[in-house]
């Protein structure tokens, strides 16, 4: 920040501002003091790093009687945004001129993937190097920690999907035993991917054991192949509402509740059906 303020509380407060929008270690204030500014002139400059905010790169331009905002930003309100600001804090009638280029690449939310873009990255991963571990542990061997690693960094782009992480044995030993075995491992992925910061309230780990096994238990590469952990999405079942008693006897009859209701005099007695 280059420029001038009216006195040193004002630039402790900008600095201040400054440092809690951005941190103190993106923060350079070299300010000088000027106590002959225009009245206000403290809200102009708090606005000017405020508006700052909404830029991925830019500046902003403060002087008496004109805010210039230059640059790229992620948000495709940002324009918008920065308008409403600098009306709200310095007056409908402020002039301000606003050259603020949109970038997709930029926008955090555009650039997530959608969730079976993210499953289907994941399975390519995986296609090329499962996630091992050591002999007969739950515990990953270091290619597993590696793969793991890269599923890290798909995930954290992931837009909200919510996926299961099935751990599946081979056929030998004790089918309880390998079912256990199959729980610790997806346990392990899943405390792996948290590890590494991936929010994984989307993500459920699953043991499956030896009951779906994917090629022959009877040969050494069948039973490898069934040593494997998989991502699934998890897509959410449709309901299907049932029809009400009255519903289904509407259907039955070809009647519906208005026409079986018994007619009613303008006294709103019900006539003498003898008469």
């Amino acid at each position: 920040m280059r420029g001038r303020v009216t006195d040193a509380r004002t630039r402790a407060a900008v600095d201040s501002y400054a440092q809690a929008r951005f941190g103190s270690s993106s923060v350079y204030a070299a300010t000088r003091l000027d106590d002959e500014l225009p009245h206000g002139w403290p809200v102009r400059v708090l606005a000017g790093v405020e508006v700052l905010a909404e830029l991925a790169q830019g500046s902003v331009v403060v002087q008496e009687n004109y805010v210039d905002v230059r640059g790229v930003t992620g948000n495709p309100e940002a324009s918008a945004n920065i308008a409403r600001l600098l009306s709200e804090k310095l007056g409908a009638s402020e002039d301000y001129g606003i050259d603020v280029t949109y970038e997709k690449k930029l926008d955090p939310v555009a650039g997530l993937l959608k969730p079976t873009e993210c499953v289907d990255e994941i399975n390519a991963v995986l296609t090329e190097r499962k996630i091992s571990f050591d002999p007969g542990s739950t515990e990953l061997d270091t290619a597993g920690r590696g793969v793991v690693d890269r599923l890290a960094e798909i995930l954290k782009n992931c837009d909200k999907a919510k996926i299961e992480i099935a751990g599946h044995t081979d056929s030998q030993g004790r089918e309880t035993m390998n079912l256990t075995l199959s729980q610790a491992r997806a346990d392990a992925v899943l405390q792996g991917l948290m590890a590494r910061r991936v929010l994984t309230s989307g993500l459920t780990a699953v043991g499956y054991g030896e009951v779906e096994p994917i090629a022959d238990n009877d040969s050494e590469e069948g039973r490898e192949a069934n040593r494997r952990i998989e991502f699934t999405l998890i897509v959410p079942e449709k309901v299907q509402e049932e029809a009400t008693t009255l519903e289904q006897s509407e259907a039955a009859t070809g009647t519906d509740a208005s026409a079986a209701e018994t007619p009613k005099t303008e006294t709103g007695e019900t006539p003498d059906e003898q008469n």
